[in-house]
């Protein structure tokens, strides 16, 4: 069957497609706006769970206040036995009027909430709805694809310009793939180098408590203070342990990572620590985790600089896939349209064609 045979063949498919395309087209950036707005209206009910949350509490303590005066027989007995019943009246006004004035601005928040969540409930439904439209408008797009594949794919020298189109969405597709490669790997450094950080906190903390018990045991504070010493330490070692991994993976995902020096966790000496125990012994013990301190300090400003670095490439390679798919969507479009064009151009009758020519 010849081209021009399949695309006859084909006329009200291809014509079915481009409806169904055109009336849901408006889906995919709708669907993004919607996805927002949801952001936002998590956020606000985040925050008005916040709000009803302490003023529960306000509420909670000022009606304890003021069923303290309200419901005080002794108290009211004490202060119209000292002639000071006006003073007890105001001060039990005033308790019920902050009870009141708590209780009306807890149920303020509370309305509002419900406002908020009655939004976002409906917000939900208007963006399932849009998601079933987006995944419409996605299918149709594949069946056209692969409708026009079934015919253009490959050499097409009977449908002038279709390979040269053809040619360069490929190539735009491959530079997509390859962008968006290097994008999720530089992503998933960053997340790596993130969390070596945290656990480089967790070691200068473990250091910094080791460092604590160390002077306290140079001053007598014994066997405790040693084992409390040495906990810390092992914490520390623990923590720059799964720094040093997560640092070499970020490396094996980005090579242009910065590696880390050597951080050395000095946990004393056993035997001698318990032969020969002493303000010597200790002193000497407490300079070396003061080495490791400085020593975790220094990789930690080392490992906070490969971080920035590598958030800014992260930043960068996301640009250029933006880039990249700009590129992609745009050969898509061009070479859409050439085998629209061809269909056109079949769909009209011969006559018409060699009037436009003439």
């Amino acid at each position: 069957m010849s081209a021009e045979q399949l695309l006859h063949q084909a006329a009200s498919k291809n014509a079915e497609l481009l409806r169904g395309l055109n009336e849901t087209e408006h889906a995919s950036s709708a669907l993004q706006q919607s996805q927002a707005y949801l952001d936002d209206l998590d956020r606000e009910i985040k925050a008005c769970d916040a709000q009803v949350k302490n003023l529960e509490a306000k509420t909670k303590t000022e009606f304890k206040d003021h069923k303290k005066y309200a419901e005080s027989t002794a108290r009211r007995f004490m202060h119209r036995a000292v002639g000071k019943k006006e003073k007890f009246a105001e001060k039990a006004t005033k308790e019920e009027r902050e009870y009141v004035e708590a209780l009306a601005a807890e149920n303020e928040a509370k309305s509002r909430r419900e406002e908020w969540i009655k939004n976002r409930d409906e917000a939900r439904k208007h963006h399932a709805l849009l998601e079933d439209t987006d995944r419409t408008h996605k299918n149709l797009q594949a069946e056209l694809d692969a409708l026009y594949n079934s015919i253009f794919a490959g050499p097409s020298p009977e449908f002038p310009g279709e390979d040269q189109k053809e040619w360069a969405m490929r190539e735009a597709k491959d530079a997509f793939n390859a962008a968006k490669q290097r994008q999720d790997a530089e992503f998933q450094a960053v997340k790596c180098l993130q969390d070596a950080e945290q656990f480089m906190l967790q070691a200068l903390q473990s250091l910094d408590e080791a460092r604590s018990h160390s002077r306290m045991d140079m001053f007598g504070g014994g066997t405790l203070s040693d084992m409390m010493e040495r906990d810390a330490l092992s914490q520390a070692q623990n923590a720059t342990e799964k720094v040093k991994m997560l640092v070499q993976q970020a490396q094996r995902l980005s090579p242009d990572i910065q590696g880390l020096g050597n951080i050395e966790i000095s946990h004393g000496h056993v035997m001698s620590d318990i032969l020969f125990d002493g303000i010597f012994t200790d002193m000497a013990q407490h300079e070396r985790i003061k080495d490791s301190q400085a020593q975790a300090q220094r990789e930690a400003q080392t490992l906070r600089i490969a971080l920035l670095k590598a958030q800014e490439k992260s930043k960068q390679l996301q640009q250029e896939t933006k880039t990249a798919l700009a590129r992609l969507e745009a050969s898509r479009r061009e070479l859409q349209q050439i085998r629209q064009d061809a269909f056109e151009r079949t769909a009209r009758p011969p006559a018409y064609d060699q009037a436009v020519q003439h």
